[in-house]
Formats: structure tokens, sequence, C-alpha cells
């Protein structure tokens, strides 16, 4: 039996203002824009790997027609010289009408060697020694550039990956701080709730029977509820300003310095690939030039001059891996973030108690 004056009511629920919804936030965009810089990357290394690939074969090609024929002629040259040989011996025999006949039967072959030489020389056309080299040079030079389109396609992948952990973490810490408020919104309905139906029952009570214990309970709990309300106000003023840093146009000076940071690495990190392309292509013409070196003194500048530009190679790959290092992690694996907790439920809102019988 309630107390005179007690009315039941529901949990008063205090929400949160509406948070404003930020447009497309910067680590957004950079997402966005790594994304394409990795498919434009991605493009162009299987550009550069076909083409090659089709340089390659053209000189393999060549290098195998070139060998062909190079046996083929030997081959003939060798039944040319057996058939020559044959004519000799055959002047030499003593009876002069079999000697004859051998050397009719020799010179024969020999000519049928020598017709199937000319066929062979002038029916299978290869490319020059020159042109072979230099087709051999493109093929190289083509692997080269291969070789810096996929370290560029490596590198934007890279630069995908971070952006898009940087995007998941800011959205993890929306999801934490949102979870963290809607318990708070919960705890504040339900402190509400008893803070209203204990100055309902402070209101039927009879002051004679004394009052001191529903006092005493309704000012803790209104002490509660002050403590969940301030702490409420806290975790929604956090997340404005969450919500407010992820807009573009509003910028701290940490984000600001950390752009410029991040730029200057990408700029570093773009010069250092481009001075590795070239070194690897100079490194390659020097092998060519030193395969077709004549003289000692050639052979050995050439030699000198090589292990120079490798060197130079080794240091500035060196400073490549450096550069990226600093810009991120390595490895493709990207972690997923663990998904916010769900709000419980509040608890149920205590029963008052009922006041002590008044005296008859």
């Amino acid at each position: 039996i309630l107390g005179a004056g007690f009315v039941t009511s529901q949990p008063t629920f205090v929400r949160a203002e509406e948070a404003p919804v930020a447009s497309q936030s910067k680590a957004e965009k950079d997402y966005d824009a790594a994304v394409k810089k990795s498919e434009a990357a991605k493009k162009h290394y299987e550009e550069v790997k076909k083409k090659a690939e089709d340089a390659q074969k053209k000189y393999d090609e060549g290098q195998k027609k070139t060998v062909e024929k190079a046996k083929r002629e030997k081959e003939a040259s060798e039944k040319i010289a057996e058939a020559t040989k044959e004519v000799q011996q055959a002047s030499n025999e003593s009876q002069r009408k079999e000697a004859d006949k051998k050397i009719k039967e020799a010179t024969q072959r020999k000519d049928e060697a020598e017709a199937a030489f000319a066929t062979i020389r002038t029916t299978i056309v290869v490319p020059e020694p020159s042109e072979l080299a230099e087709t051999k040079k493109k093929a190289e030079e083509a692997k080269a550039e291969e070789k810096v389109a996929k370290r560029k396609y490596d590198y934007a992948t890279l630069k995908v990956a971070l952006a898009k952990k940087e995007v998941e973490a800011k959205e993890l810490e929306i999801e934490k701080l949102q979870y963290e408020i809607s318990t708070l919104e919960q705890e504040v309905a339900t402190a509400q709730h008893q803070v209203d139906n204990l100055k309902k029952l402070l209101a039927g009570a009879d002051p004679d029977d004394g009052t001191e214990v529903i006092e005493a309970k309704l000012n803790k709990g209104e002490a509660e509820l002050n403590a969940k309300q301030a702490e409420l106000a806290k975790k929604q003023t956090e997340l404005e300003k969450l919500l407010d840093s992820l807009d573009p146009e509003g910028k701290t000076q940490d984000e600001l310095d950390k752009e410029a940071e991040e730029a200057e690495l990408d700029k570093k990190a773009d010069e250092l690939q481009n001075k590795v392309a070239d070194l690897e292509k100079e490194i390659s013409n020097l092998e060519i030039l030193l395969g077709g070196a004549d003289s000692e003194d050639d052979t050995a500048a050439l030699q000198n001059k090589l292990a120079t530009k490798k060197a130079e190679l080794e240091k500035t790959q060196k400073e490549l891996d450096a550069a990226l290092n600093e810009l991120g992690p390595d490895g493709d694996e990207e972690e997923t973030p663990a998904p916010a907790p769900q709000p419980e439920q509040p608890a149920p809102a205590p029963k008052p108690e009922q006041p002590a019988p008044a005296p008859k």
C-alpha cells in the first residue's frame, strides 16, 4: 500500500542532443585519395609489366632464331667439308674410272650441301648483332622500369592501409564514446526515477513518523544523479570535440604539423624511389657496356664505375626503406577494430519503501 500522495511515474530519459553529422572527414578523404593513387599505381605497374614481358619475348625470339640459324649453318658447313674431303680423296684414287664416279658423286653431295647452306643463310632472317644487343638493352630497361612501378604500387598500397586504419581508429573512438553516453543516459534516467519516487514518498509521509531515512536516501540519490549528469555532460563534450576534429575546416595545429611532416616524408620517399630507378637503369647500361668492352683499361674503368653505382644504389635503397618505415609499419595485415560493446539494460527502479502505518 503506497503512502498518501504517492503517484508512480515513468522513467524520465534525459537524451543528449543529436550529434552533428560531420561531412566527409580528412581521414576519409585521405583514404579515398590513397585508394585512387593505389589504383593508378597498379594500372601503371601492369602496363609496365606487360611492356617488359613483350620486350623480353622479342629478345628471346631473336636470340632463339640466331642460335637456330648458327646451328643449322654449322651442320651444313660440316656437310660441305665432308663432301669436299670426299672429292679430294676420290681425286687421289688410282683407278681413273672408279675415281671419276666417286668425284662426280662427291661433287654432287658438295653442291647439295652448299645449296642447303646458302638456303639457310638467305631464308632464315635473324636480327643483326647490334639490333639484338639493343633489344636486350630495352628488355633490361623495361624490367628495371617494372621493378620501380611495382615498388611504387606497393608504397601506394601501404598508404591505403595506413589511411584506412586512421579512419577505423576514429570510428572506433566515436563508437566507444557513443556507447558510454548511451550507458550514462540510462543510468541518469534510473537515478532520476529513484529521486522522483523518493520525493513523492517524502511528500506523502507523516512528519510525526520520522522522515530522516527517506531524506537521507533522497540526498544520496540526488548526489548520485548530479554526478551522473556531470559525467554525461563531460562525455557529450568529448564526442562533440571529436566530431569537430574530423571537420577538415577545423584542423588543430597538431594536425597541421602532422600533415606537413607526412607530406615531407612522402616527398622524400618519392625522390628516393626515383633515384633508385635511375641508378638501376645506369647499372643496367654499365653491365651492357662491360659485356662489349674491348681493352683491359676499358673493362677496369667500367668495373670501377659499376661498383660505385652499386654501392650508391644500396645506400639509397636503405634510405628509402627507412623513409617508408617512418610513414608506417610494413605488412599487409590490417587490424580489425573490436566492435563497441552493446549497452546494458538499465536496472529496474527500486520500489519505494512503504511508510510506517499511522498510529490509530
